[in-house]
């Protein structure tokens, strides 16, 4: 029997974690009914209540976008073109060690002087 009072301790440390994070970083656009500071409040301070308050009432029911961004268009690999990725990126340099000449040519003297 003590093994379900701490399971349900654990579980509700888990949901006050997540509310509390999930609070957060939850932009005030999209948080229903008080201000995002009272609902911080609420969830600290109704430890298992201000959770599933905030899960129920606080957040907006919308989907999250899939990409993060707010913007409306999403990105398929259909759209994507191979030769993007193939043209040069305009730097002068190299973008890598191994893509300057100069540095292969002084790493190999260093490997090899006597060449």
């Amino acid at each position: 029997m003590v093994w379900l009072g701490g399971l349900i301790t654990f579980a509700t440390i888990v949901l006050w974690v997540y509310a509390f994070c999930d609070a957060l970083t939850t932009p005030k656009q999209q948080i229903r009914i008080l201000p995002k500071v009272l609902w911080l409040v609420v969830i600290a301070v109704l430890m298992p209540l201000g959770s599933l308050l905030w899960l129920f009432l606080g957040r907006s029911r919308q989907a999250a976008p899939v990409y993060g961004g707010t913007s409306t268009t999403t990105m398929d690999t259909d759209d994507l073109d191979p030769s993007d990725f193939t043209r040069p990126s305009g730097s002068p340099h190299p973008l890598g060690p191994d893509d300057d000449p100069e540095f292969l040519r002084r790493l190999d003297r260093r490997i090899d002087p006597d060449e």
